[in-house]
This record gives structure tokens, C-alpha cells and sequence, in this order.
């Protein structure tokens, strides 16, 4: 044991019987003068006792000084003793990067994460000047845009050429990979007035920056944007920024990269979402709140101090005081104007809970690397250890909020336990952080072990924070129980199920499509899984899960999965409801050799924004069908009520009443060879007609086209790699159209995005069937549906469609919703739930569900005396017939065998088995139902 272990064990046992050796009752939270923090000490006794333990010699000295009534010396001791104690494990920051952190935050300069990114300053003298400045990390990060801003707040205006202008006009010059180079002006460029909110100056030739006066913005604040289309060039390897400009004195002007479109025609300041606010030169500094117009997220990021990481690493690194005097004095002005006494969540509670955790959490490592500091005083040093303290009082007692934020509260409560053994209440923190990070997981996920929050942003992120508080406690001798690490190792698995065969989440609900892969690594090593550490490690280490396909029937999540490697399929059909779900029920998203090619359309931002709105609220948004023009309620009763899993396809069927209009079912034919089937059915609750809207979304790069005649929808992305078609049935029957909507591909970045409409009116119950067809490169234009009769019934009660594959060759389709009687379909009869039939140059598929007969101009294709539940075979051009299916044995028995057509057979591998057969003409025997 380490020298720093025993002192910190040591004191441990001694707090354990501070309450007997400090007596009289504390201080509460909402009068924690200095008297309620050091306790107070009258006619020999504590008539109120101190929130630090006395115990410890090293705080002697301080007891002493408080006994005499010196609080002023009480706590010049308590910042040496801080000075010199050993150093205890601070956990680490919640963000060690943070746009203009170190630059423009300790002059009361913010901006949101990933939303404007700080690039440099420009400086704008009085004669015309043209300044170049380099900006390749913005585009290569995948920022379109740039944003112009006053550095310090003065009455200069500052005029930059615009692209009316006729000389000058920006310039964005880039040099690709191959040396080449080109140069672009902005589409849209404007600037936008506070004085003037309703204004539009797009059409200006000067763009305007300017900012003065208190508070974040005044009449006379001015910003400038910028816009460039950078859709379908080479890989960027340098980008070189070129304005030109002048000011009626010298100006400073800061240049951010910025991930928004935007139009020039339309943007004014009261319709723009800003994420950059500057209180500088403002004696008040911060307010620490909202300004108006600013995205949701302001008032609650700025509290959370995710600045706190690179300021106290810039002091760590250079030793340069002006780091630290920053970030001690961004702590000590949020206590003075924020953590307030008489929040309605209590003391140290502003704004919320989850602000307090995060808060606290940035503070430890801060506090643990500013300790030593000659910029902290005794006075700022007692005031910040009463904000700790009042926070952790706070975080015993809440638990409030989404499992997110109660975990996020628990877990920083643990590390102030841990870092902060001086206080009295240390070894209750800790006990109560334990209990409830172990036995939280049975509320935060359901049954099936799906997280109850519909987005695998806040999943991931879960996830990964409690394998970091499980590392974090074995040092200090604690560990989850087996019941807890279980239900990890259950999430970890539906993570792992729904994550996208390159190691990308689907990016559902309020997330984005993030990387993976590292927290299922972490988790498959935390708990000893070698099939999480597989997929993690992208098959590098581990072992290669036994399944494919999943079903999360109570989470309402089912995944359809050819296999783990970059290029294999996958598409994910959803019900699941929570906090920061969408209004998204049966939406699908497809992802096939490497590229999300029926994505998820992201969130954008939490603000009023319409663009952000629309992806968050409306059904229109996402992979689905609207009915009547109304968003879905994603409480309504819904349900997957199967998933039909074998080698060769899975079938998904699920149900939705979240349209008042009609129940919704969906039924998808997921074949591993890269191929899906939709079929969707409506049963509306009355008499009258209704709009049905089924949608696709492509994502901002796809470049769709509507083809005429079979109004099929097929992307152009540019460079090689695979694109999609979505072809649908009974072109006649719909209006089909491109239409304009939005794609956000991270919180903070939104680009315009085409996406496919299928329309239709009607009454009584209707049907949508669609072919969703990747490929690897161009969508072959050839694809095609056409629906074929089925005898006795209507397209509502069984479907049938024909399907010309283009390259791929040709297969037919069917569906019976309901009842399975014996039916014909074009050349076909066939007595089960759903079959199909392909043939190509590679040879011949059929797959069946539930079916016993099936026969081609009657000759018999396949017929078993018994129901197969599932049935796919595959006979091969080589002669290899291959036949999987549920429930199967080798038999040659033809009483009982399964009759197959394949009169060139030379072999048959019955479930990865080679096994022997018997011939009867064109049919062979082989297998049987058990």
C-alpha cells in the first residue's frame, strides 16, 4: 500500500467517528456562512458544528483558528493544508477540449459545443486589407461555413466584402490530395443585426461586424456569415480562407467554422440560432443564463464548465498564472452570481442536477490541479469548498431527472466522496452513491436489456460512464455486485445488436451516429465478454458473436443483421419510446456495404429553430408513414411481435396505433444477400379518407433522382461506393415527389437533404409495398415492382409482386397478412405466410415462412409434409443445394422428408452440414421437420 493509500484510509476511520468528536448540529445548506462551514465553537462546546471533520491532524491548526474565532486564519490554514495534501485520484474532465476555451472564455467569450468553432483573430485596419487565413481543420471536420465576430466590445463596425461585391468577393481556396486546387465563393453570405432583428441583408455588398456595450448583445451587435458548397469534391488536404475588409479604426474580428446552412434571402437575426455570446469588457462578466435568441442548451452548458478542462490544462502544461486566474475566477463569479442560496432544488442546485453533477465533476480535476496555484487565495479557496460541499449535500438527496442524469449525479458524488474525505458528510456520500449506481440499471433498463432513453447517444454514453465509476471504485476497494454487472453486460449486448456493421450507432432519436466501438471494448474487457470485445475491436481480439439477428421485444426494437463485418447489411426497425425519443414508430434505417444508406436524420439543436423542430417532431422526418399530416404519439400501444431469424432472412412484423388516424402495420423481408421488402398496411378507425405520406431519407450527400414511370427513388452519392433504390408498387396509385428537409449529422451542423414522398388518399384499409434495393455502386436503373393478382383477395389481405432486380436477376414476392389458405400469384401457388423465390446468374433462392406446398405452372418447387416454420434454399449454379431452416433434421425418409426442385443437385449442406439425399426426378430429399 502506497503511501498516499494508507494516509487516505487513515483518514477515513477517522471521519467514521467525526460526528462524536464534532458535536452540534450543522449548519443548513441555505446559510453556509463561514460560521455554517467551519462550525463554531462557544463556552467550550460546538453550539454548530463544521462540515469538516476536526479529526484529521493535519487540520488542527484550522480547528484551533476557529475556535478562536478567526475565521480569516481558519481558512489561510485550510488552503495550506490543501496546498500540501497528498494527491487523491480526481477522475478526469467531461470535455478536455472546448472551442475557444483557452482563447476567449477567460474574457467572458462562450460558445456551444461544435456549434461555431473558434478557427482565430483577425485584425482589420482602417485601409482596405485582404487577409488569408488558413482553415483546413474546419472543412476537414466537416464545416461548410464560416462566422465573422468582434472580438472586444467598441463601436467599430467593420465591412467585409460579400460576394454581391463586385471586386474582393470571399474566397475559399482548396488543394486536394492529387495538388490540384480550386476556388469558391460563398453561396449564401449576410450578416444579422440585433437592432434590427426582422432585417434580411443578404443581398448587401458589405457584410457588417460589430458588438458594444453590457450583456451579450446590444442593438448595435453585428454578425456575418458565410456559406460554401463543398458537396462532391476530392478529399480536402489544405483550405485557405480569403476576405477582404476594412474598419473606420483597427478592428478585431473573430473567424469561427460553422456547420449550418442557411439562406441568405431569409436570415435574420430574430429567425437565427446563435451559439456564440461575448460579455467581454462587462464588469459583471457572465450572467450565467440564456440570452435571448440563443439555442436551449446555453443556460445549462455554461453552468456545466466544460471550459474547466482546457484552462486547467494550460496551466498544468506552461505553468502560466494567467490560466489559472482565469478559471478560479470563472469559479468564484459563478458561486457570487449563480450558486445561489435560495435555489427551488436548493442550495448549489443551479440550474438542475444534472448541471451540478457535471459541474462538480469539471471541478474536482480543476481543483486538484489549482490547488497549488499562487493565484487562489484563502478567501476563493473557502468559497469553493463550500460550493463543493453544498453540491454534494444536493446530490445525496437528488434524484431527479432521466437514468442519465441520476447516474451522472451518483457517480460524481462517489468522486467527491473519494477526493474530499475532509468533509463530514464523505462516508454517507459515498455509501448512498453506491447503493444507488448498483441497483440503478434495474430501473434505467427494461427486461430485455434495451436502455429505457429511445437514443444510443445517451445509451453509449451510459454505458461507457459506468464502466468508468466500476474502474474508478476498484481501487478503492469497492466493486458492483454480479446481479449488476449482468444487466451491463445486457445493455452492453443491445448496444452491440442495434451498432452498424462499421462500428457507427444508428444514431436514433437525440444522438448522432458516433463511433462505438470503444465502449463496447471497454465493456467486453470490464466483464470479461469476448463477443463485445470482438465488435469492439472490429474482429481484431475477442470472439465473433454466435447470433446475427435480435429482437428487444420490450424495449420495441428489432435489428436484422447479415453478419459483423464492414460490408454486411443491416436494418434496424423501431417502436421504442423514452426520453429524447422522435416521433418515429416503425421507422427503419438501412445500412449496406459500408455506408447508412436509409439513415436516421439527427436532431440538430434543442431550440425553436424549424429545421430542429422538424427533426425532432415530426413523423415526416424520419423512415416511416404520417398519416393525415399529424405527428405520431410515440405513447400509443405498439408492439414487433415477431422475428423470424434464419441464415439466409429474417422477417419483422410490428404495429403502431400512434396515428389517431389508422393502425399501422409493418412487415419487412430482410434477405442477408442485400435485399429488403416493406410492406405496410393501414386500418383506419372510420369511414373517411386519409393521407397517407411514406417516406425516404437519404441523408445530404445522396443526390436522389425520381425516375419516371416506376417513380422509383435511386441516390447518386458522389465518388464510388454503394447507393439505393427504393422502388415502389403501384406507381398508379401514389404521387411520388422529391422533397426539401433537413439532415443534422451532429448536434450543432444541419444541411438541406432531398428525401422521397410517397403519397396516397383513400378510403378504407390501403397498402404500401416497397423494394429497397442496395447496390454497390450506381442504383441499377432497371429495378422494378410490379404487383401480381392473388386469387380471392385483395392487396389488403395478401400481397404478391414481381421484381425485376436489374443485374441481380428477377424474384417474386408474397405476403399473406392474415389467414393462409392455398393461393395463386402469378405463376405461383402457395399455401403460407411469406415466400420467395429468386433467380440469378449465381443460381436459385426460395424462402418460406410457415408454409408446407409451393409450386411454379404446377410443378412443385418445395413441399413438406409437416409445416416448416422457416425454410430458405439455395440452389447454387455449382449444384451445392444448401437448405436452413428452424427445427430441421437430415432424413431421406420420403414419408416425412421435404421434396425440393433441383434436378442438378450434387450435394446438399443442410444447416452448415453436408448430409446424404435421395432423388426422384427433378426433386431431391434431404431434410425434414422434426
Amino acid at each position: 500500500m502506497s503511501r498516499n493509500d494508507r494516509w487516505i484510509r487513515g483518514l477515513a476511520l477517522l471521519i467514521l467517528a467525526a460526528p462524536m468528536l464534532v458535536t452540534g448540529p450543522q449548519a443548513g445548506a441555505k446559510a453556509l456562512s463561514d460560521v455554517g462551514f467551519f462550525g463554531r465553537w462557544r463556552d467550550g462546546a460546538w453550539d454548530i458544528g463544521s462540515r469538516l471533520s476536526y479529526s484529521h491532524p493535519g487540520l488542527t491548526d484550522m480547528q484551533n483558528a476557529v475556535k478562536a474565532g478567526d475565521y480569516g486564519l481558519a481558512k489561510q490554514r485550510l488552503l495550506d493544508y490543501f496546498r500540501t495534501r497528498p494527491a487523491i485520484s480526481a477522475g478526469s474532465f467531461s470535455h478536455p477540449d472546448w472551442p475557444g476555451a483557452v482563447e476567449l472564455t477567460p474574457d467572458h467569450i462562450w460558445t456551444l459545443d461544435g456549434g461555431e468553432v473558434y478557427i482565430r483573430t483577425l485584425t482589420i485596419g482602417t485601409a482596405e486589407t485582404t487577409v488569408t487565413t488558413d482553415v483546413t481543420s474546419s472543412v476537414t471536420g466537416g464545416r461548410s461555413g464560416f462566422f465573422l465576430m468582434s472580438r472586444y466590445k467598441d463601436p467599430v463596425v467593420a465591412h467585409v466584402h460579400s460576394r454581391s461585391k463586385g471586386s474582393g468577393k470571399p474566397t475559399l481556396r482548396l488543394t486536394f490530395a492529387d495538388g490540384s486546387t480550386k476556388s469558391l465563393h460563398p453561396t449564401d453570405d449576410t450578416h444579422i443585426w440585433a437592432g434590427h432583428p426582422g432585417n434580411v441583408y443578404g443581398d448587401k455588398y458589405l457584410l457588417q461586424v460589430s458588438d458594444q456595450g453590457a450583456g451579450p448583445f446590444t442593438a448595435a451587435t453585428r454578425k456575418a456569415y458565410l456559406q460554401f458548397d463543398l458537396d462532391g469534391l476530392p478529399e480536402v488536404k489544405k483550405a485557405e480562407l480569403t476576405l477582404t475588409a476594412r474598419a473606420d479604426a483597427s478592428k478585431q474580428v473573430m473567424l469561427f467554422g460553422n456547420g449550418e446552412s442557411f439562406d441568405e434571402d431569409t436570415r435574420t437575426w430574430s429567425n437565427t440560432v446563435q451559439y456564440t455570446y461575448s460579455w467581454e469588457g462587462d464588469p459583471g462578466g457572465f450572467d450565467w443564463k440564456k440570452p435571448a435568441g440563443a439555442d436551449e442548451e446555453y443556460h445549462v452548458q455554461l453552468p456545466r464548465f466544460f471550459f474547466a478542462g482546457p484552462l486547467a490544462t494550460a496551466y498544468q502544461r506552461t505553468g502560466d498564472e494567467k490560466h489559472a486566474r482565469a478559471l478560479i475566477g470563472l469559479m468564484t463569479d459563478f458561486i457570487e452570481d449563480a450558486d445561489t442560496y435560495d435555489s427551488d432544488e436548493g442550495a448549489g442546485s443551479y440550474p438542475n442536477s444534472l448541471s451540478v453533477a457535471r459541474r462538480v465533476q469539471n471541478w474536482i480535476p480543476a481543483y486538484e490541479i489549482l490547488r497549488k496555484s499562487p493565484s487562489l487565495t484563502a478567501e476563493a479557496n473557502a468559497e469553493i469548498l463550500k460550493a463543493f460541499n453544498r453540491a454534494g449535500m444536493h446530490l445525496q438527496e437528488s434524484v431527479q431527472g432521466a437514468p442519465n442524469w441520476k447516474q451522472t449525479q451518483k457517480v460524481t458524488l462517489l468522486h467527491a466522496a473519494v477526493y474530499f474525505p475532509e468533509f463530514r458528510a464523505a462516508t454517507g456520500w459515498r455509501g448512498n452513491a453506491v447503493d444507488f449506481l448498483g441497483s440503478q440499471l434495474d430501473d434505467s433498463t427494461y427486461p430485455d436489456g434495451g436502455y429505457w432513453e429511445a437514443t444510443d447517444g445517451y445509451a453509449r454514453s451510459y454505458a461507457s460512464q459506468y464502466v468508468d465509476i466500476a474502474l474508478f471504485m476498484r481501487p478503492h476497494g469497492i466493486e458492483f455486485s454480479d446481479a449488476t454487472k449482468a444487466k451491463l453486460r445486457k445493455l452492453g449486448r443491445f448496444l452491440m445488436d442495434q451498432t452498424y456493421p462499421n462500428g457507427y450507432g444508428p444514431g436514433y432519436g437525440d444522438g448522432e451516429s458516433r463511433d462505438i466501438r470503444s465502449t463496447l471494448r471497454r465493456l467486453g474487457e470490464l466483464l470479461g465478454d469476448q463477443e463485445l470485445i470482438y465488435v469492439g475491436t472490429s474482429g481484431a481480439s475477442g470472439r465473433k458473436p454466435a447470433h446475427t439477428s435480435s429482437l428487444y421485444p420490450d424495449t420495441r426494437v428489432a435489428v436484422s443483421r447479415s453478419g459483423w463485418s464492414r460490408d454486411d447489411s443491416h436494418l434496424r426497425l423501431n417502436i421504442d419510446r423514452g426520453n429524447h425519443s422522435h416521433t418515429d414508430e416503425l421507422a427503419v434505417t438501412a445500412y449496406a456495404y459500408g455506408r447508412a444508406l436509409l439513415p436516421d436524420m439527427g436532431t440538430y439543436t434543442y431550440s425553436s429553430d424549424l429545421r430542429a423542430q422538424w427533426l425532432r417532431f415530426s413523423t415526416e422526418a424520419h423512415n416511416t408513414i404520417e398519416i393525415d399530416n399529424q405527428a405520431q404519439d410515440s405513447k400509443a400501444p405498439g408492439a414487433i411481435t415477431h422475428l423470424v431469424t434464419n441464415p439466409v432472412f429474417d422477417r419483422i412484423g410490428a404495429h403502431t396505433e400512434a396515428s389517431g388516424g389508422a393502425r399501422h402495420e409493418r412487415s419487412v423481408l430482410a434477405l442477408h444477400s442485400g435485399l429488403w421488402l416493406v410492406s405496410d398496411r393501414l386500418k383506419p378507425t372510420d369511414g373517411a379518407a386519409h393521407r397517407y405520406e411514406q417516406n425516404w431519407h437519404f441523408g445530404a450527400e445522396a443526390g436522389p433522382a425520381l425516375r419516371s414511370g416506376s417513380k422509383a427513388a435511386t441516390t447518386a452519392f458522389d465518388g464510388t461506393g454503394p447507393n439505393i433504390s427504393v422502388v415502389p408498387a403501384d406507381p398508379g396509385q401514389i404521387s411520388a415527389s422529391l422533397r426539401d428537409g433537413h439532415h443534422a449529422p451532429y448536434m450543432y451542423r444541419v444541411e438541406n437533404a432531398t428525401y422521397a414522398s410517397y403519397v396516397k388518399t383513400a378510403k378504407g384499409g390501403t397498402t404500401f409495398d416497397t423494394l429497397l434495393l442496395p447496390s454497390r455502386g450506381a442504383a441499377d436503373p432497371a429495378a422494378a415492382v410490379e404487383r401480381l393478382p392473388v386469387s380471392g383477395t385483395s392487396p389488403y389481405r395478401a400481397t404478391a409482386l414481381s421484381l425485376d432486380l436489374g443485374a441481380r436477376g428477377d424474384a417474386v414476392y408474397y405476403k399473406s397478412w392474415s389467414s393462409q389458405p392455398s393461393r395463386s400469384f402469378g405463376p405461383y401457388t402457395y399455401d403460407g405466410k411469406m415466400f420467395y423465390a429468386e433467380n440469378g446468374s449465381t443460381g436459385r433462392t426460395i424462402v418460406m415462412v410457415r408454409g408446407t406446398s409451393v409450386e411454379r405452372d404446377g410443378q412443385t418447387l418445395v413441399e413438406s409434409p409437416a409445416e416448416v416454420a422457416d425454410l430458405a434454399v439455395r440452389i447454387g449454379a455449382d449444384g451445392t443445394v444448401r437448405i436452413d431452416g428452424t427445427g430441421l433434421t437430415a432424413s431421406t425418409d420420403r414419408a416425412r422428408a421435404i421434396a425440393i426442385d433441383a434436378s442438378h443437385a450434387t450435394e446438399v449442406v443442410l444447416n452448415g452440414t453436408q448430409v446424404p439425399f435421395t432423388r426422384d426426378g427433378a426433386l431431391i430429399y434431404a431434410a425434414a421437420v422434426a
